[in-house]
Formats: C-alpha cells, sequence, structure tokens
C-alpha cells in the first residue's frame, strides 16, 4: 500500500516538474528581444516571412529599430483640430453655363484651401444658378486636395430669419433641405439664395446701384456687388469675414492675412489694398483740376491716395453694423452730396463706395500690403495714363494673391 502510494507521489512530482520546465521556456522565447541587443534571426528575417510561418490568422511580429529619428506632426495636422476657423465668403453669381466663371471659383477656392495652415468656413453668396455650380466645385475641390472636415466646412444653411421666401436647398453632403438637428451651426457653410432678400437691403442697393453704376446692363450693377456692406445682416454671428472676389489665384496663408485684423485701430472697419492702376485719377479728374495741390487720386509713391480696391477685403462684422458714419453713406442725401462734391461718378460697385468713404474718413480704413491683392489689369496703361501708369501699378512685396482683375489671364508661372 504504502509503496503503491510512493510510486504516485513520485509520478505526480515528475509531471509537475516536467509541466514547470516547459511553461519557463514557452515564457522566455515569447520576451522581445532588447532593443539594443536584437537578435540574429529577428534582425535578418523580414517580417512578413515570419508572419507566413506564423499562419495566415496572426498579426505580424513588429521589428523595431532603436535608430529611427521621430518624424515631426505636420503643423496643419497637429493645429486643425484645435484652431477656429476663418471666415472667407466669395461673391458667386450667374453662374449657368459660364465655364470661365465656374473655372475662377475653382482656382479661387482650390489655391486658397490648399495654402491654408488653418480650417476655413466658406460662405457663398449666390443666386440659384450658382449654388448648383459652386456645390459641385466645392466638392471636386475637397475631393482632389484630400482635405477632410477639419479644413473646410461645405455645408449649407438655410436663411429662414433674413429671407422672406427661399427657394428649395440641399445640403451639400447630402439631400436635407433643412439642417439636421445635431449638426453644430458652428460648422455651417451659408449658401445665401439671393433673388429674394430682405426689403431693407433692396432698398440700399437699387440706390448704390443708381451712383455708382453707370449703364443698366453692366457688369457691376449686380446687387451681389453692393452686398458686402450688408455682410453684418447676411451673414450674423460673425465677427471677421475675409471677402474675396474670385478672379483671383491665392500663393499665401489666408491665416496670414486674418492676423491683419489685429493690426486694426479702434476706428479701423475695414481692411483693403489700394487701387493699382490710375481709375480714380480719372474718376477725380475734374475735381483734381479745380484743387490742384490735393492729393487724392496721386499715386502712393508721392503721397498721394489712389483709392481702394475690393478684390480682397477684411471686415469687422461688430463694427460695420455699428459704424453711423458708413450707414450715413448708404442714403441717398448723403451720396448726392458727397459725389457731387467730388464731380464723382463711379462703375465699380462697392469698390467707388469704400473709395468715396475714405476720401472723407480715411481712418475708418485699414491698408493692406499690395502683395494681398495684385492686381494685373494693366487697361488703363493704354487709355491715356500710359506716363504715370507705373507709379501706381508698381508692388514689390512678395505675392500673396493675384488678383486677374478687368478679365486679365493669371499667368501660370505667378
Amino acid at each position: 500500500m504504502f509503496r503503491r502510494m510512493r510510486n504516485l507521489g513520485q509520478a505526480f512530482l515528475l509531471v509537475t516538474f516536467a509541466a514547470a520546465i516547459i511553461f519557463l521556456c514557452g515564457w522566455r522565447d515569447a520576451q522581445p528581444a532588447p532593443l539594443h541587443s536584437p537578435s540574429p534571426v529577428v534582425a535578418q528575417d523580414d517580417p512578413r516571412n515570419i508572419q507566413e510561418d506564423m499562419g495566415a490568422n496572426m498579426l505580424p511580429m513588429p521589428v523595431f529599430d532603436s535608430q529611427q529619428e521621430a518624424v515631426p506632426l505636420d503643423p496643419r495636422e497637429n493645429d486643425l483640430l484645435y484652431r477656429p476657423p476663418l471666415d472667407v465668403a466669395f461673391i458667386f453669381t450667374h453662374a449657368r453655363d459660364n465655364w470661365p466663371l465656374q473655372n475662377q471659383l475653382r482656382v479661387a477656392a482650390g489655391s486658397l484651401l490648399a495654402r491654408s495652415s488653418a480650417p476655413l468656413r466658406l460662405h457663398l453668396i449666390t443666386d440659384e444658378d450658382g449654388f448648383h455650380a459652386a456645390t459641385k466645385i466645392i466638392n471636386e475641390v475637397q475631393a482632389s486636395d484630400q482635405l477632410d472636415s477639419r479644413h473646410i466646412k461645405p455645408r449649407v444653411h438655410k436663411f429662414l430669419e433674413l429671407l422672406h421666401s427661399c427657394t428649395a436647398m440641399a445640403w451639400l453632403r447630402g439631400k436635407e433641405s433643412i439642417p439636421p438637428a445635431d449638426v453644430d451651426a458652428d460648422e455651417l457653410t451659408l449658401v445665401v439664395p439671393t433673388d429674394d432678400f430682405i426689403p431693407e437691403i433692396k432698398a440700399s442697393v437699387t440706390t448704390l446701384q443708381e451712383f455708382f453704376t453707370r449703364r443698366a446692363n453692366a457688369y457691376y450693377r449686380k446687387a451681389l456687388f453692393f452686398f458686402s456692406l450688408h455682410l453684418h445682416r447676411l451673414l450674423p454671428g460673425l465677427e471677421r469675414v475675409i471677402l474675396m472676389d474670385i478672379d483671383i489665384k491665392v500663393k499665401g496663408d489666408v491665416a496670414e492675412l486674418h492676423s491683419h485684423f489685429e493690426r486694426f485701430t479702434p476706428s479701423n472697419v475695414i481692411g483693403m489694398t489700394p487701387e493699382q492702376s490710375p481709375v480714380y485719377r480719372h474718376l477725380l479728374s475734374v475735381y483734381r483740376r479745380h484743387h490742384p495741390n490735393t492729393t487724392l487720386g496721386g499715386p502712393p509713391s508721392e503721397g498721394g491716395f489712389p483709392g481702394y480696391n475690393s478684390g480682397v477685403v477684411l471686415i469687422d462684422i461688430n463694427k460695420l453694423r455699428d459704424s453711423q458714419i458708413i450707414k450715413s453713406y448708404l442714403e441717398r442725401s448723403k451720396l448726392e452730396e458727397r459725389t457731387k462734391h467730388y464731380s464723382f461718378q463711379g462703375h465699380l460697385g462697392d469698390q467707388d463706395l469704400y473709395t468715396l468713404i475714405a476720401l472723407d474718413h480715411p481712418d475708418l480704413f485699414y491698408s493692406l500690403p499690395c502683395g494681398w491683392n495684385r492686381q494685373l489689369c494693366d487697361w488703363w496703361r493704354n487709355h491715356g495714363y500710359q506716363d504715370v501708369f507705373d507709379l501706381y501699378f508698381n508692388c514689390s512685396e512678395e505675392l500673396k494673391v493675384i488678383h486677374g482683375n478687368c478679365k486679365t489671364p493669371i499667368p501660370d508661372n505667378l
């Protein structure tokens, strides 16, 4: 009896000892090789071969290289999730079957987004025809540049509060005509159908068209070219907006452009680059004859004020809303008085109104460096101002935004 129990105990001890040896050997083999003394087998074998040997259902064995340098994060990727979006607006109208105009938006939006270090919200102020074309173009730009939702918020918000009757609208990435309840309003791109807008804006625009366009069918007579003065109504809730023409190509970072808001003085409401042609020398020619010592309409190199160009406009929305001076220039009596004083008959839309206000109140405006709106139009060079044209046209600064105004093609090498 005792002999049998002794044999069973010895067998149990042998089995336990063997199991312990197997466990210890398996645990040792499962440990990773030291980083500074890699196993010769791991260093010489391709991980893909090891994976095949281990079976198709096994994960690949990681191979660590202690000498590999860390790759720094791209600032775009590192910052985009934490930076508030910048608001940029385009005016886009009468785009149906207008392929050159559609291509301008494609170039403008594509170059803007490709070079921005900050997330953007694009606001397209458009009509019904432009809405459908812009929807397609922005989607194409976003796909071609591989931009995700951190770079651009291509969604649509319906302006029920501002527009009395809106045509049915669709999401740029969906089919709903009204934003879903779970969508954050801060992530919406506003597309404004302008066939029917609030009466106050309509009355103001009608008056401005009379003073700052010469012909009923003039290009700049379109209502959209006077909407910048009403952005506080069209884009409520925003604080700062950069308004750009679509005949541009962006070479600089719009975040750098946006930083110029921080340089506004307390009185500055709007930021623009000076006009780079003698157009206002011409429009003020009668006034200049009667005031030979005036600097108005003169080139900057001679201490003159050449007027402003609205290809790129920085607008402080709150200051625009509160400015009683600017509001006064939307009234017929004020416009009659000041245009008569300067013998001023404009034809370039809101740009003429900005310049007219700046003649009287330069403190309302911040002058951007010329490189942020490098105008290419040289029409006036061959129309009576060849001797002084380059005094206006010269810009020695780095080109950040190239503006193909008066239908001037933008060269590929710029």
